[in-house]
């Protein structure tokens, strides 16, 4: 009897108390580094990143300017004559350029109805066409006021962009190649320009209403066989055109700048007859 007890403690000490010592070793050291048999917690959900997105935000940015008109070949702006005999700021070194500044400084484009070209860039590839313009008018704008006497500004520039040398119409020549109806490619980050001339509304009427007005572009296109309409202004504003002082028995007074390469102004008098227009009187201000 004793025997089989000294056997039984035997084993005791043998096979079972060395398991326990190995166990509670290394939950001693599990308990020192903190770290013991948990499992780890799973990472914070919050937002996806800007790569996870797909498909947000417009595929095409489109926007336009006035080119000319379309009876002339080109642009010419109604303008006060203090105006006019300032000039352009010194960083205006270009026609286009020279453009922008006379229409955020109140220039209004002189002549008949407007030819603009759209500027498309594409944030993806993807095809364009089937594009439709069309002129909506926001309000008419009343030039009898005192803010005269009223003049036409140009600009010369020795040297302009193919880009932006007006066509017979006084559309960009060289930046649609083929018929603009016609889908066209475009690869992700290209940019196009191409003419837009206007159609009638889509309710009918007029290409263009008569005198000054104030308005938007309404431009349809297919992107990939889906039609899309965008609304353009002239960057922070509407559009405007266009003005008109000149008439039969009247020219109003010219202030023409040339940007570049040197500053220079070319001032042609007013002219007034009752029979044939007399010959121009210009002469050379500033250069």
């Amino acid at each position: 009897m004793n025997t089989g007890r000294r056997r039984t403690a035997l084993l005791v000490v043998v096979l079972i108390l060395p398991a326990l010592l190995a166990f509670g070793v290394v939950r001693l050291l599990g308990a020192r580094d903190g770290t013991g048999h948990r499992a780890a917690p799973p990472p914070p959900s919050g937002p996806a990143s800007p790569s996870d997105a797909v498909g947000i935000g417009p595929v095409l940015d489109v926007s336009a300017r006035i080119t000319g008109t379309e009876d002339g070949t080109e642009l010419t702006f109604l303008t006060t004559r203090a105006r006019a005999e300032a000039g352009p700021p010194a960083a205006v070194t270009d026609c286009r350029r020279f453009a922008e500044w006379a229409q955020r400084d109140g220039g209004i484009p002189v002549g008949v109805t407007p030819v603009h070209a759209l500027s498309v860039h594409a944030r993806r590839t993807l095809d364009i066409g089937g594009v439709a313009v069309a002129a909506v008018s926001v309000t008419d704008v009343d030039l009898s006021g005192g803010d005269g006497p009223w003049v036409e500004l140009a600009c010369r520039d020795d040297a302009p962009a193919p880009a932006t040398t007006p066509s017979g119409s006084g559309r960009p020549a060289g930046t649609w190649q083929g018929d603009p109806d016609r889908p066209r490619v475009l690869v992700a980050g290209q940019t196009i320009e191409l003419p837009a001339p206007l159609g009638p509304p889509y309710d009918g009427g007029e290409v263009f209403p008569h005198g000054t007005v104030d308005y938007q572009l309404r431009v349809r296109m297919e992107v990939d066989g889906v039609v899309e309409e965008h609304r353009l202004r002239n960057g922070d504003v509407p559009f405007r055109c266009c003005g008109r002082v000149t008439h039969m028995g009247f020219q109003a007074a010219r202030y023409e700048w040339r940007v570049s390469p040197a500053r220079s102004l070319r001032y042609c008098a007013e002219l007034r007859w009752t029979g044939q227009p007399p010959p121009p009187k210009c002469e050379l201000r500033r250069g």
